[in-house]
């Protein structure tokens, strides 16, 4: 990289171009010129974004998850060591960036989409893992993944998209735990080998008792299912029926199944109870809100122009949003997060404080501290509402 174009300048003015939407080079070179002090053209940086600029970009982002930050006592989470949360977000890109990142199929033509797995420490909020792949690579195959990063006493929360009954097995013999969803077609057999029907199962308000399952691999689980609430029951129904994929049978058991919140898990009642089995799952949903801000907040699909097809900018830009990412929630809302617990007994809303920072980057960093703790008291923390839990309120306040 040129010597006059620093590291910080090619980072936060390619930030500084995302955030405002306008990600040409020439705009970047624009930005990095500003912040370094010295004229910098789009053709020089064109040259310079590269297969040396992605490595970079990649190299950066590995050192930012290996950043270690504080464990936060969480008492629905006392008992386990870490609490791993997978998931994945896509990305759309301009259909010639096909060859890398391989999408869905539409009217004969390949798509370009592009899928980043992301495990995220819940008590922490520190990301662990980030890959990126095509739209190919689906969940599933990506099950494995959370092994290579699990130690013993963690515990392990997805959805549906990743169950995988060997890929469940092993996280049990490096005891470690898991919750995930489970699906309707699975086989399900009680302590004394007997098959459970669906029908056995779907008469009571809510189960929870040990089982095995999988046809051929049996794996002891306890099984937690709980009748929805009549509304939300109906509207899994009616998404069902509007699904008009062929290879679905979709039964009246299968419409029965989906009047229910059905869990599998190895952590056992001394530990969890019914309830708190549903209330732990729930944070899987701080994932869904995290991916909310980059799209939202942080524009990531949008970082990626439709006239871009250079596959080094594409994966710079993409690795240098998420360096980002971790940055903002390693340096700023965990920081902010905890000083104003501390102070006000408020709690910080992390799309909110997304919102704020992407409006204000280059005055955030600027401001005094007392200045920009009264900014975010006032913008970014969650209403008092009785009626109403927040995601960080829900796993603070579930105790045994």
């Amino acid at each position: 990289m040129a010597r006059k174009i620093t590291p910080y300048a090619f980072i936060l003015g390619f930030i500084e171009c995302s955030l405002k939407r306008c990600c040409s080079y020439s705009q970047w070179a624009a930005a990095i010129g500003r912040l370094a002090g010295c004229s910098v053209s789009k053709q020089s940086l064109f040259e310079r974004v590269n297969d040396g600029a992605s490595a970079f970009a990649q190299k950066l982002l590995q050192h930012a998850l290996k950043k270690q930050v504080k464990t936060r006592d969480v008492p629905l989470f006392e008992n386990f060591k870490r609490v791993l949360l997978q998931d994945s977000t896509t990305l759309a890109l301009p259909d010639k960036l096909a060859e890398y990142f391989p999408g869905n199929i539409s009217r004969g033509v390949q798509k370009a989409v592009a899928r980043i797995q992301c495990i995220l420490e819940i008590t922490t909020m520190r990301f662990m893992h980030f890959s990126l792949s095509g739209f190919t690579c689906n969940d599933q195959s990506a099950s494995s993944l959370i092994t290579i990063h699990l130690k013993k006493n963690d515990l392990v929360i997805r959805d549906m998209g990743y169950f995988v009954l060997n890929c469940l097995d092993e996280i049990s013999s490096k005891q470690a735990y898991f919750l995930s969803r489970l699906r309707s077609d699975v086989n399900i057999y009680d302590q004394k080998g007997q098959c459970l029907t669906l029908g056995k199962l779907l008469h009571k308000n809510q189960v929870d008792q040990w089982v095995w399952i999988g046809k051929n691999k049996r794996l002891p689980v306890r099984l937690v299912m709980l009748r929805l609430p009549t509304a939300q029951a109906a509207e899994r129904k009616r998404k069902a029926r509007k699904d008009r994929d062929k290879r679905l049978n979709r039964s009246k058991a299968y419409y029965r199944w989906l009047e229910y919140a059905a869990f599998v898990t190895n952590v056992d009642e001394q530990i969890w109870s019914t309830q708190q089995v549903a209330e732990a799952y729930k944070t899987r949903w701080q994932i869904e809100i995290i991916f909310k801000c980059w799209k939202s907040s942080f524009n990531l699909q949008k970082i990626v122009q439709d006239y871009q097809h250079n596959i080094h900018r594409v994966r710079t830009a993409i690795l240098l949003m998420l360096l980002f990412i971790c940055l903002f929630m390693q340096k700023v809302y965990i920081h902010y997060r905890n000083a104003l617990e501390k102070k006000t007994n408020k709690v910080v809303s992390i799309f909110k404080l997304s919102q704020y920072l992407a409006a204000n980057l280059q005055h955030f960093f600027s401001m005094n501290r007392q200045n920009l703790l009264d900014q975010i008291t006032r913008h970014c923390c969650y209403e008092n509402r009785p009626s109403r839990t927040n995601m960080t309120e829900l796993i603070k306040i579930f105790k045994n």
